[in-house]
């Protein structure tokens, strides 16, 4: 896959792993999200759980700070927070179907994930997305997912959760 900034974005997915290299002109970041221990699956996260104490994320082989929120009922609750060196980045929900990553409060990029679960990210009116960033973002779309639905829809759809 090749990042419209220039960068050269590789996902690969396995069962309870997620692993992005981004490749830019003399740089290379990874970002690595796992599940770890054997968490009860749920079928609508693709990582297969929120819970963070199964999650374990790195990125360029340092480990970060992840607190994902429950993903419960509100589309606050389907935020994640990473800290990597001194920056806190949120991942959260925009819409049903999209969720933006900020650095600090500042927008990166709006990300997205296809009919054929390739992650797809708009930079337009973003801030500069570092090659890091990029790696991050795209790990938690591909490990979380993007979007999330209104409380009343969710309940109606899903009302197990």
């Amino acid at each position: 896959m090749t990042d419209p900034r220039a960068f050269t974005v590789d996902v690969e997915r396995s069962d309870g792993r997620v692993a992005v290299e981004v490749r830019a002109p003399g740089r290379r970041h990874t970002a690595v999200l796992e599940r770890l221990h054997q968490p009860e699956l749920q079928a609508h996260i693709p990582i297969g759980t929120r819970e963070r104490q199964h999650l374990r994320m790195m990125v360029d082989d340092l480990p970060v700070h992840l607190r994902p929120g429950a993903g419960r009922w509100s589309r606050f609750s389907y935020r994640v927070v990473v800290e990597h060196e001194g920056r806190q980045y949120l991942y959260r929900p925009t819409t049903a179907g999209s969720s933006r990553l900020l650095r600090d409060g500042f927008r990166i990029g709006d990300f997205t994930i296809s009919e054929t679960g390739d992650v797809e990210v708009s930079w337009e009116g973003s801030a500069e997305a570092e090659p890091v960033e990029v790696a991050i973002g795209y790990a938690l779309a591909a490990a979380f997912g993007a979007g999330a639905e209104f409380f009343l829809v969710a309940l109606l759809e899903h009302p197990a959760l």
